[in-house]
């Protein structure tokens, strides 16, 4: 194994366990928690603006808004990093640009469907539990919360977290090394 692929591991691995971590340390849902663990994996534990997008993630949450039926919000939190690290502005007009950008989210995508069956939040939900849960209706959030608060139970979710962190961090490194901060040693 090369000193790079070595260098990658670790910080893939510390991707999961921040994504793995992020969200019951946190309190934060599955997207922020995501988002959070692919910025402080690559070094913007500090950084004002990324502090601000994060705010932008906490929506997508839950399916977007806690619906269950948009995308899955650990997804949509690996979507912002990986979007945030091409730096594709407003103004811009390069189209095979944004066309890149598109393409590195949606390998994120494929690997996501590979191992959890779908992007949709109920459709993983239906993966792991064989049951789907609209957050926006209260009895099935304190359900879903009180299920929740079993350790095997919130471990599925912390996983896909973890996974979503490691693949975004994997890409990001792979089309935009020059964004990450760390110090490569």
């Amino acid at each position: 194994m090369t000193k790079e692929a070595v260098m990658n591991k670790g910080i893939l691995d510390e991707a999961y366990r921040r994504g793995y971590e992020y969200m019951p340390k946190y309190s934060w849902p599955c997207a922020p928690a995501v988002f959070a663990a692919v910025m402080d994996t690559l070094g913007y534990e500090d950084d004002p603006m990324i502090n601000e997008v994060w705010k932008a993630t906490i929506g997508f949450t839950g399916g977007t808004g806690n619906m269950a039926i948009g995308t899955c919000g650990a997804m949509d939190g690996a979507a912002a990093a990986i979007s945030y690290s091409f730096g594709f502005a407003k103004e811009d007009t390069d189209y095979m640009k944004m066309l890149k950008v598109i393409e590195v989210v949606a390998e994120v995508g494929k690997k996501m469907q590979e191992k959890y069956g779908h992007i949709q939040c109920q459709e993983v939900q239906f993966h792991h539990w064989g049951k789907s849960y609209r957050f926006t209706n209260p009895k099935a959030r304190e359900e879903f919360m009180s299920w929740a608060s079993d350790k095997k139970a919130r471990n599925k979710c912390q996983e896909v977290t973890g996974d979503l962190a490691r693949w975004a961090v994997e890409k990001i490194l792979e089309h935009n090394p020059h964004f990450s901060k760390r110090k490569q040693q």
